[in-house]
């Protein structure tokens, strides 16, 4: 066991006696979700207890994954916890309400990958270049030697398909293939995995698509498209906050345009920002004026502003952005 880290890691987890707690970050995406069901199988493999939570409710897509029923939501949990294990936060904020489970003599080990992570956790195991939060893990469990059985490659195999777009977008690297291919040994299903992950629909979901791709707009440039779904609209869809993911794809997707927008209102009435771009605009420093983060091509935020204001104030922000990249 060379990798310092993975050394910390391990004694850290081993030292522990009592249930460790795993968090997610607020609206849980695939890698996330994958990440943290991959560390729970991890522990149950090293006889350690657990209590996996999250404050939002995890989208029904991720229903096949190997012990997603054990997620709990923060707001059903009482007890406060020494060791907590925060997987794919690109920074604090992103915990959400799961800090009140921390007791006051805790212990965070951060496992991430967005380039944006400024390392706030006690043990850090921040790998930028990592394509996912997944991979991360892939890598850390190799180096302790761990077993990676069907549940866990599932899992993690889940993740890296995520947070590479089913390997399409540019950090698909071959660090990927090798890795996707390992896990494909342990006799998962690539095909479940896409068509839930990537292609499968509620008609909740379906609905919200026809309802916020009403709301699809390219600005004059020609450069960015958006997509505004305010909270009546996600009611009036059926769906939950976290299936507005589908929503993404239709901004970046379209030709010429270099940066995607998705805006959706929260029940409290913060709007969340995802962006995405295509190759030159970097949408990570983005985010970063608006107190969020993420990676070069994909990146959050939320702003506590009306729907119409928080829409202009990222559009400027955007526009300038392209206006260097493009020399406009």
């Amino acid at each position: 066991m060379s990798n310092p880290n993975a050394k910390r890691f391990y004694e850290t987890v081993q030292a522990t006696q009592e249930p460790i707690l795993i968090v997610c970050h607020i609206s849980p995406d695939g890698d996330c979700i994958g990440a943290a069901l991959a560390v729970a199988h991890f522990l149950e493999g090293v006889s350690k207890n657990f209590v996996l939570v999250n404050d939002d409710p995890i989208p029904s897509r991720y229903d096949f994954l190997p012990g997603v029923d054990k997620f709990v939501q923060t707001a059903e949990v009482t007890q406060r916890y020494t060791t907590i294990i925060a997987v794919d936060c690109a920074d604090a904020k992103r915990l959400g309400q799961t800090w009140n489970l921390f007791a006051d003599d805790y212990t965070l080990i951060n496992i991430d990958h967005h380039e944006t992570n400024n390392g706030f956790g006690h043990v850090n195991i921040v790998e930028k270049e990592a394509s996912a939060t997944c991979l991360v893990l892939y890598r850390l469990f190799h180096a302790l030697g761990i077993p990676m059985g069907k549940p866990l490659a599932y899992c993690l195999y889940t993740g890296i398909v995520f947070d590479t777009g089913g390997f399409r977008y540019n950090n698909t690297t071959p660090e990927v293939h090798t890795a996707a291919a390992d896990l494909l040994k342990r006799d998962i299903e690539p095909f479940l995995v896409a068509d839930r992950v990537l292609e499968s629909m509620t008609r909740q979901q379906a609905e919200l698509v026809r309802l916020g791709l009403a709301t699809l707009t390219v600005d004059d440039s020609g450069l960015i498209a958006y997509l505004v779904v305010d909270y009546d609209t996600l009611l009036r869809s059926g769906a939950q906050e976290g299936d507005t993911e589908v929503l993404l794809p239709y901004t970046r997707s379209l030709s010429g345009v270099e940066v995607g927008i998705l805006f959706r209102q929260t029940s409290t009435g913060v709007m969340k920002v995802s962006l995405r771009s295509r190759e030159r605009v970097d949408v990570a420093e983005i985010a970063l004026h608006f107190g969020g983060g993420g990676h070069v091509r994909a990146s959050g935020c939320s702003i506590a502003l009306p729907v119409d204001e928080a829409v202009d104030a990222m559009l400027n922000v955007v526009r300038a952005s392209v206006r260097k990249a493009f020399s406009l």
